[in-house]
């Protein structure tokens, strides 16, 4: 006898999630109860582990949910930022444990004589420790804007989260501080290498001992990137390498803006004052469980005045593995 296949289930609708709806609600128990969701305070979002993990299955598995509004929902909660466009890894992990990854301090080996030992290497194996951080994005919703139309509004809301979530984690992976519940930002691990300017904006030659720290501490400079501020941006596009010549320090090559052949990035969540150098590739981002969402409507008048405030919550970290090959300049 023939059998039906199983109807695909509806849209995932963040909207619905917040009214309760049996079909958002039965996802978010399955991304809370399968990674787990560090000091549950709201409801757990979909996220890339869970679209993935439906994705593999067959249609009678659960293959069906792996929609693209859920894939929709999943980049938007915790998005790409600019860490990831340069190399950065990402590492999702279930529950809100620390873990423990690798750091070297490098080391160096020596030349020997038929039959003698090798020379005792002076690599020094390290641990680097991610703790779960919450950061926390907040979005203001009208009462008009949330009994608008699903289709419509979801996708607005959608972007608006993106955005919220990438500056806030963003900051934080940048510049965060290790206090008020911060992570310890790159230009704040203990570590890496530093280059004071003398003016404002640094010159062609303080950029090019950035360079040489980079080299000194062993990194790869053509796998290296610089990231800043976009004012400092517009002030180095400015720049010249020899004042009295015409050749500007900031070229275009091979679809990027590059600084003596090294591609260039620009954030508005780097400190203006600030210039980075680093391999991303040896830097790590972890985030813990799946993302959260609360649904404040309450507190602050909200009730009378009918407005309503949604907070995503994800909690991660920053971890350098080799923080020598992390220079920042500072003006």
């Amino acid at each position: 006898m023939a059998t039906r296949s199983p109807e695909p289930p509806g849209r995932f609708s963040l909207l619905a999630l917040l009214a309760g709806e049996k079909y958002e609600l039965g996802l978010a128990q399955l991304s809370a109860s399968k990674y787990g969701a560090p000091e549950l305070r709201g409801e757990a979002l979909p996220h890339s582990r869970l679209v993935r993990d439906l994705g593999l299955a067959t249609a009678t598995g659960g293959g069906n949910l792996a929609t693209t509004e859920l894939a929709a929902v999943a980049a938007a909660v915790r998005p790409q930022l600019v860490f990831d466009l340069l190399g950065a890894e990402r590492l999702e992990v279930s529950g809100a444990s620390d873990i423990s990854l690798p750091r070297f301090d490098g080391g160096v080996g020596g030349w020997i004589s038929e039959g003698d030992p090798a020379s005792s290497m002076s690599t020094t194996v390290q641990t680097a420790t991610a703790t779960a951080h919450c950061a926390a994005a907040r979005l203001g919703l009208s009462r008009k804007v949330r009994n608008g139309s699903r289709p419509d509004t979801e996708a607005a809301i959608l972007a608006e989260i993106s955005a919220a979530v990438q500056n806030t984690i963003e900051q934080g992976f940048i510049a965060g501080t290790g206090s008020n519940s911060q992570p310890i930002g790159l230009v704040n691990i203990a570590g890496i290498g530093t280059k004071t300017f003398a003016g404002a904006v640094p010159t062609w030659p303080e950029l090019m001992d950035m360079l040489e720290l980079i080299g000194d501490a062993d990194g790869d400079v053509t796998r290296a990137n610089w990231l800043i501020h976009p004012s400092m941006a517009a002030a180095l596009l400015k720049l010249l390498i020899d004042p009295d010549g015409g050749e500007l320090a900031v070229v275009w090559a091979d679809g990027a803006h590059r600084i003596a052949g090294v591609p260039l990035a620009i954030s508005s969540n780097v400190p203006e004052a600030k210039v980075i150098l680093a391999q991303f590739d040896t830097v790590q981002q972890v985030y813990f469980g799946a993302p959260q969402i609360i649904d404040d409507r309450f507190s602050g008048g909200k009730a009378i005045s009918g407005a309503s405030e949604i907070v995503v919550m994800n909690f991660c970290d920053v971890v350098a593995r080799d923080p020598g090959l992390i220079v920042v300049g500072n003006a």
